[in-house]
């Protein structure tokens, strides 16, 4: 069979659930939650996951592995960045990723997402996971399993940070829709409809609220009425009723507070999120604060996970990792200053440094590295002659007496 037949079947593999609407608790609602776990996602979704091999010299992509494409193109239906993208999104707001692994006559073909929801997780007479997928349980050797690390983890599942914190996540969407609620009532600042004298039978307060507020509420108020000159309905009175507090003030700080714990429960520095905050002093800082505390320990957990793919009979060697030195973005300032000294140590070419800057290559001649010091090729024909120097000095120097050193 082909693998692309194989990536067609895929009746195991329901949809993506979306998140619920209808009372249940769906911690993608909530801005701050949205946000961090946007945040992590597309991080890890672009950054490359490569397969390495140790080599006596350090490492080098196993590019000669067939895991290696796999990782590089995981899904026929969905691109690398969608599949990643989707992948961590189901370990953050689910606790749980499981990926199908698609073979073509026995051989590791591709990935395939199974929607956390509809997967059920038990154990068999062994201790094994079992997967239940719709009626079908499936095996580890059949499913991948990466479970969030974070507190929660019973040894069979994961537990989002979502659901960990869900007090400190319902407490702010109280907040917002109190925030809503006091806004879309006016307070602060209000007005009052006075009705006339014709007005005053109680009967005829039904008819007033009848006829006069929808009007009222139409031609007066909203946004869409600012700068327009107000024109009260006949026989009545139109009054402003200031009401002022410092309720916003207390409700902003309160939010701000109960905002940056939601942050820190998914491991995100509140400054990662809350352009306003100016903490850190260079974007390189930043980004070295996201990538040590967020970024770097779920990447490293995920990585450890996926090398369960590597088959029996591949080598211990192997391993996969994430590239974060992607992530690690500086200004422009900081960085020509780090490919300066790159160049000047003999650590990366002009050729390499300017790469780095999106510039093309200037030629053979931009190959070159440097010696520190003179600035001269490094090259055997100037090693040849330098060593020739120094044997004609140390000739010069010899001492008569014997000494022949």
């Amino acid at each position: 069979m082909r693998i692309r037949d194989i990536f067609k079947k895929r009746s195991f593999f329901p949809e993506t659930s979306l998140p619920s609407f209808t009372g249940v608790f769906s911690p993608e609602l909530n801005p701050t939650v949205a946000a961090c776990g946007n945040k992590i996602a597309n991080t890890l979704s672009v950054l490359p996951l490569q397969l390495y091999v140790h080599t006596k010299n350090g490492k080098r992509k196993a590019t000669f592995n067939p895991l290696f494409r796999i990782l590089e193109n995981p899904a026929y239906e969905e691109t690398s960045t969608l599949f990643y993208g989707t992948m961590v999104r189901h370990i953050i707001f689910n606790g749980n990723a499981y990926i199908y692994k698609m073979r073509a006559e026995g051989q590791l073909a591709g990935l395939s997402l199974v929607d956390p929801k509809k997967v059920k997780v038990t154990r068999d007479s062994s201790g094994k996971k079992i997967f239940n997928i719709e009626g079908k349980a499936y095996s580890s050797k059949e499913i991948l399993h990466i479970p969030y690390p974070g507190t929660g983890y019973n040894g069979t599942l994961g537990k989002s940070p979502a659901e960990t914190h869900r007090e400190l996540i319902d407490l702010d969407n109280k907040l917002l829709d109190y925030i809503n609620n006091y806004f879309d009532n006016s307070l602060g600042s209000r007005y009052a409809l006075k009705p006339g004298a014709s007005y005053n039978q109680k009967a005829d307060l039904t008819k007033f609220y009848a006829q006069i507020m929808p009007a009222y509420n139409k031609f007066v108020l909203g946004n869409s009425n600012a700068g327009k000159v107000m024109i009260p309905p006949p026989d009545t009175e139109l009054q402003k009723l200031d009401q002022p507090s410092n309720v916003e003030g207390e409700l902003h700080s309160l939010l701000k507070m109960v905002e940056a714990q939601i942050c820190l429960a998914f491991n995100v520095p509140p400054e990662i999120i809350d352009s306003t905050n100016q903490k850190y002093g260079s974007l390189e800082q930043k980004q070295n604060d996201f990538l040590s505390n967020c970024v770097q320990p779920l990447g490293d957990h995920i990585c450890k996970c996926m090398e369960t793919l590597l088959e029996d009979n591949w080598t211990h060697s192997f391993f996969i990792q994430y590239e974060y030195k992607n992530l690690l973005t500086t200004d422009t300032a900081t960085t020509i200053d780090y490919l300066s000294k790159e160049v000047q140590s003999g650590l990366m070419s002009v050729n390499e440094a300017r790469a780095k800057l999106g510039l093309p290559d200037i030629g053979e001649e931009g190959d070159f590295y440097w010696i520190p010091g003179n600035l001269i090729p490094q090259t055997m024909d100037t090693i040849n002659a330098i060593m020739a120097k120094q044997k004609v000095a140390l000739e010069d120097a010899h001492n008569p007496n014997g000494d022949d050193k």
